[in-house]
């Protein structure tokens, strides 16, 4: 039996094997379109679901995304603890993206309440997307090396001070439509030409640099800091719909920092990420040296 349940939300992007072999149990975003909604639970291909985001882009007003409610996180966990699985590890997007995190810790409450015996950690990744992804990764190689929860808790929570994600979009549109990058919005720019290089800070969204030019100039500039900070272990690139930015960004990684390609782990964004970064977006996630105390 495992020492532990490990549950997330669907924005980890973790690629759909990878989720199956882990076993995780995965609480799906709400993505509504006007009145209708869709979960984002991995049933539409992610092309349909840029198709669907063109069409509704054109006239029909553009969709927006939910946090999972908290008695969509109680459910989770309640699942896992009719299997035997009382103690739970928890992952989430950042708090400071989404009420994702507190949805959880919500959920948490509700089931240990109804089961003094179960125990639920809640983890705030402080980032998503495969920031997210690399925790619940780092979490399930503690789960199967049969360390306890706490100890896993606590090594999670250690690795996420240092990763790093930075992502290269080539339109600013739908992050603007998102509402979310208010605190740097006149930092963007309207020029075609200008392409922002995204990060993420103490959990909060920020601008990491603008890139005039074209996209290949942007990913040079990932490339540079990726090469400067690297630690060692698995780097993971992220794209929209976007393959030939990925192959691009892949191989400047492997040539620069002297990985095997088995080295990257390849992915891309969900639907519910997709909303707001649009299809022309690649992205890197690595662990960086510990900065010195």
């Amino acid at each position: 039996m495992d020492p532990f349940a490990i549950v997330c939300d669907s924005t980890h992007d973790l690629p759909p094997d990878i989720t199956k072999k882990l076993r995780l149990t995965v609480v799906p975003f709400t993505i509504n379109f006007g009145t209708d909604s869709s979960l984002d639970d991995g049933v539409m291909t992610l092309e349909d679901f840029a198709k669907l985001l063109d069409q509704y882009e054109k006239g029909k007003g553009y969709p927006t995304t939910a946090a999972p409610a908290p008695s969509r996180f109680a459910e989770a966990f309640m699942s896992n603890v009719k299997q035997g699985l009382s103690r739970i590890l928890t992952i989430t997007l950042s708090r400071k993206l989404s009420k994702t995190y507190d949805a959880a810790v919500e959920g948490a409450e509700m089931v240990e309440q109804e089961h003094p015996d179960s125990e639920i950690e809640v983890v705030d990744s402080l980032s998503g997307s495969m920031g997210e992804g690399m925790l619940v990764l780092e979490a399930a190689r503690m789960r199967d090396l049969g360390r306890p929860l706490g100890e896993a808790k606590r090594l999670v929570e250690e690795m996420r001070g240092r990763l790093r994600l930075l992502a290269a979009l080539e339109t600013t549109k739908y992050l603007l439509k998102s509402g979310r990058v208010r605190p740097f919005q006149h930092m963007l720019g309207s020029a075609l030409q200008i392409k922002p290089i995204i990060s993420t800070r103490d959990g909060a969204m920020a601008l990491y640099t603008r890139v005039r030019g074209r996209m290949e100039r942007a990913v040079d500039r990932m490339v540079d800091e990726v090469q400067r900070t690297y630690k060692s272990g698995v780097v993971s690139v992220v794209e929209g719909i976007c393959p030939e930015l990925r192959e691009m960004l892949v191989g400047k990684l492997c040539e620069r920092l002297g990985l095997n390609r088995e080295q990257v782990l390849e992915t891309r964004i969900g639907p519910a990420l997709l909303v707001h970064m649009g299809r022309r977006v690649v992205g890197v996630i690595w662990e960086q040296e510990p900065q010195p105390s």
